[in-house]
């Protein structure tokens, strides 16, 4: 793995339309026709415990009748790893909800060609569905809830963190697997319910829960992954604060039972803020890959992270520091987590939860976000999260020498730029080709004014200055540049003036 990137998304430590913006129907022609071309609960819900988001909401008061869920439905789609370029809507923005209202724990998937998100039970849906032609948008609420009614054994306004399965090709059956309380005690448990439409309605299946670990205080956050033989796993949070933990369990081929033992994959690190949970797993770069969160899901501190292991069963080598959190964003999404991968013919997207308004103690509102998700081998970047390059690292060329810096991100930084023409060159590496923002930390001590032109891949120079800093300080310029998808050289070349350069952030 190329250990060149640092900071956020970094090397690995040792090795988942906004509808409250209406969207007038021009958009949405535009869009269609573009596409034809190519834990506590929200605001009276109940409490969740250490929940990366509870879904609490009212239970459905429309019985169904007893559909017999099919018991041999065809073999399943394996995990895909799709590379194409994605498509984006009018107004689409990574930093910003598509769905800016009640729609925590979000997965979605595609079904002839219509993508369908489910989330965690909101004020008027025990799991509430949207719709929407692309991935970035625009997202339309359905009416109606998802799931037609709850199992005997859960009690209604805790139903989280769906997960929704669906069938290959030529199949019909949709498996549905969600938390929900037991009505008999204060635990979640995991269930499975079965449908002919991605829309629903899930009719549960009787009897007990599939997943029910009484010891390890039940379990949540429901995952499916599935093999490129068709062998099908599940993946889970155990609930108990003191041994919460990821767990992964075969399933039988419909996807409806148990076929193994759990195995414990991962648990909290020292450096992980409470607990983990929210698992989602993929195979790219030819290692297995198991996004999670970690921490409080109504505090901003919840986060993003990921672990990579050449076995489904382990062991999982934790990358260093969070993929997706509140700093790294600077505070425009706050307490980014649940994370879950859309694999796409468009390419691969992160599909996760945010927070949008905080409603005391452990309410909060939380909307959805989706983004688009590029690999450098099994290394993921985000776009819209900052990936930190630093400078010591680059490609010198004698233009500048490493300094010892005690300030400066890792105590080192490069210069002076007093050479005019020469180039310091910077690998960065970005998930799909469009604009990105470009920080450079900088120091300028020399008390005069400075300059340092930037290119990306030999085209576009443009210059950015570097204002006088007080000595032993340090600041920061950003520019805007075009970058392909994949790596790309940015190169930083003395205009006029001295300085030094600490790191260079892509966003």
């Amino acid at each position: 793995m190329d250990l060149r990137a640092r900071g956020p998304l970094s090397s690995f430590g040792g090795p988942h339309g906004r509808p409250g913006a209406p969207v007038s129907a021009l958009v949405a022609l535009v869009v269609l026709a573009g596409l034809a071309g190519m834990h506590a609960p929200e605001p009276g819900m109940a409490e969740a415990g250490e929940r990366k988001e509870p879904r609490a909401g009212r239970p459905s008061a429309r019985p169904s009748p007893a559909a017999k869920p099919s018991r041999a439905p065809a073999p399943p789609v394996p995990s895909p790893a799709q590379t194409a370029t994605p498509f984006t809507a009018p107004g689409y923005s990574p930093v910003k909800p598509v769905i800016d209202q009640y729609f925590a724990d979000p997965t979605v998937v595609k079904v002839a060609g219509t993508y369908y998100a489910y989330g965690t039970n909101s004020p008027d849906a025990v799991m509430p569905v949207a719709t929407a032609p692309s991935p970035t948008g625009p997202w339309t609420r359905r009416p109606g809830d998802g799931l037609a009614r709850l199992p005997a054994w859960a009690a209604p306004g805790w139903t989280w963190a769906p997960e929704v399965v669906p069938p290959r090709p030529g199949g019909r059956t949709h498996v549905l697997y969600f938390s929900a309380r037991r009505n008999d005690r204060d635990m979640q448990c995991i269930g499975v319910a079965t449908s002919t439409s991605p829309a629903g309605p899930f009719v549960p299946l009787d009897g007990e829960p599939l997943v029910c670990p009484l010891g390890l205080g039940g379990a949540i956050d429901p995952a499916s992954y599935i093999e490129e033989d068709g062998t099908r796993y599940l993946l889970y949070k155990t609930d108990a604060r003191s041994k919460a933990a990821v767990y992964l369990v075969r399933l039988t081929a419909d996807g409806l039972r148990l076929a193994g033992p759990p195995k414990r994959i991962l648990g909290r690190g020292a450096d992980e803020p409470v607990l983990v949970e929210a698992p989602d797993l993929v195979r790219r770069g030819g290692k297995y890959v198991l996004f999670y969160s970690a921490g409080w899901y109504f505090k901003s501190n919840y986060q993003t992270r990921y672990a990579v292991a050449s076995s489904i069963e382990g062991p999982y080598e934790k990358a260093r520091g969070p993929l997706l959190s509140t700093g790294g964003y600077g505070g425009r999404v706050r307490g980014p987590g649940s994370a879950d991968v859309l694999a796409d013919a468009g390419g691969d997207y992160l599909v996760f939860h945010g927070i949008q308004r905080y409603l005391g103690g452990s309410k909060v509102n939380r909307g959805m976000y989706v983004a688009a998700l590029g690999w450098d081998g099994a290394r993921p970047v985000v776009r819209g999260a900052p990936v930190r390059y630093e400078a010591e690292r680059a490609r010198l060329n004698g233009c500048a020498t490493p300094l010892a810096r005690p300030r400066a991100s890792g105590g080192k930084a490069v210069g002076p730029f007093d050479r005019p023409g020469c180039p310091v060159d910077v690998s960065v590496f970005v998930p799909v080709a469009g604009r990105y923002s470009v920080r450079i930390q900088y120091a300028n001590w020399s008390g005069k004014k400075a300059r340092l032109e930037v290119t990306v891949n030999g085209a576009a120079p443009g210059p950015v200055g570097l204002r006088r800093t007080k000595k032993g300080s340090w600041t920061s310029a950003t520019v805007q540049r075009d970058m392909s998808a994949g790596w790309n050289t940015l190169s930083l070349r003395r205009l006029d003036g001295s300085g030094q350069v600490d790191y260079v952030e892509v966003r």
